[in-house]
């Protein structure tokens, strides 16, 4: 996308790419410290998500332009909603319960098979220079996960934060 839709070098489409993937492992460190200490699980993911969508729609613009500012939403969503994932689903379960370790095998499962389908269109894509409909099917994917997010929020509610008194109290 960087080389043959926005010009840029090997070198330039190399640096960014090196700096996006290393910033997207040091604001999931950031995400770590943040959820559940000044922002439940389920709203930093529903913020992380936001976040994604506004960089995918960002990127559909294939101009250079908005390239960094496309990134930095989407690489800000996703460093900060990575680990509310497996924290949402820990607090599913009781460290005892046997329904727990299947829950965790589920959720990678589907994970991998979430990155097979998404590099697989993604791949194709690609052949077909058509970048911003890619973009725009991961805004829509982004979109849908959030929706699904809202349908479950009540069962999602933090259990082992700051927010479980707050959140026993709504109900």
């Amino acid at each position: 996308y960087m080389r043959y839709v926005l010009g840029f070098s090997v070198s330039e489409s190399a640096t960014v790419t090196g700096v996006f993937i290393a910033y997207n492992y040091a604001l999931q460190l950031l995400g770590g410290y943040l959820s559940g200490r000044f922002i439940s699980h389920r709203a930093l993911f529903m913020l992380g998500m936001l976040a994604q969508i506004i960089g995918c729609l960002i990127l559909s613009i294939p101009q250079s332009d908005y390239l960094f500012l496309g990134l930095s939403f989407y690489l800000t969503g996703s460093g900060l909603n990575v680990t509310c994932v497996n924290c949402m689903l820990t607090e599913l379960f009781e460290p005892t319960d046997m329904r727990r370790e299947k829950a965790f095998m589920y959720s990678y499962a589907f994970m991998n098979a979430g990155f097979f389908i998404g590099f697989s269109l993604g791949g194709y894509l690609h052949m077909m220079n058509n970048y911003p409909l890619l973009f725009m099917l991961s805004a829509i994917g982004n979109a849908m996960a959030s929706v699904c997010i809202c349908f479950s929020w009540n069962v999602l509610a933090d259990k082992n934060t700051i927010y479980k008194d707050r959140d026993a109290a709504q109900k």
